[in-house]
């Protein structure tokens, strides 16, 4: 009787371990294929030497400033709207889309006034006062409401409080919670809740340690060998 076998074969790509290999295309992100640079040239649309700022750009996420948004917005909703919008209209009279009749200076300034429940300096309740920059809780909630995107020194510092400079831009060894403290609980010579008058708010103890940071980009601390 004769016999009959069967052989099977198959092929696969043992280098990669059986992954499927994407097809080169002109909206990758990398340069591959024909193409003479990421994504141009070649098949591709062509190059375009320098910045293209064409086209309608589509802004995601505004604030220059995430801890003026964690602080003073509470509200997990209310923070996403606030990224979300413009800064020229957060003012006193711009409603807050999709809300009726809420602006964001009212829930910084309801915000603020929540910090204050419950404190008291020698058994007296105490609210907020005139701050190191001299605003009163309304000022202070419109001020931080419309200047979260970071201003730039064209001559000066660049700094988040240095002295009487104050949100000119943002350094890596500046102490973003300790200025927040700072601008909520400190009094005109910021000394209110400093622990001797009061408890210690106005900083939260934390600085930067023993790390240095480089001067230049991406200003990163330098690596640890061991």
């Amino acid at each position: 009787m004769p016999l009959f076998g069967l052989m099977v074969l198959s092929c696969e790509d043992s280098d990669d371990f059986n992954n499927v290999i994407d097809q080169v295309s002109c909206s990758d992100g990398i340069q591959n294929g024909d193409e003479l640079g990421v994504d141009c040239g070649g098949p591709c649309p062509e190059c375009i030497d320098g910045l293209d700022f064409g086209g309608t750009f589509v802004q995601q996420d505004i604030a220059g400033r995430p801890a003026v948004n964690a602080v003073l917005n509470v509200n997990g909703a209310l923070r996403d709207a606030f990224n979300l919008s413009a800064v020229s209209a957060r003012g006193a009279q711009d409603v807050i889309s999709g809300y009726d009749a809420l602006t964001f200076p009212m829930v910084f300034n309801q915000n603020i006034d929540n910090y204050f429940v419950g404190y008291s300096i020698d058994g007296a309740s105490v609210s907020f006062q005139a701050n190191v920059l001299g605003f009163d809780a309304e000022g202070f909630a419109t001020f931080m409401a419309q200047t979260d995107a970071l201003q730039l020194a064209a001559e000066g510092s660049t700094t988040y409080q240095s002295t009487d400079t104050w949100f000119t831009g943002r350094q890596l060894t500046d102490d973003v919670m300790d200025t927040t403290l700072l601008l909520l609980y400190g009094g005109p010579e910021g000394d209110r809740f400093n622990g001797t008058n009061g408890p210690m708010l106005i900083s939260d103890g934390v600085g930067i340690g023993d790390r240095i940071f480089s001067s230049e980009f991406p200003y990163l601390e330098a690596p640890i060998l061991e």
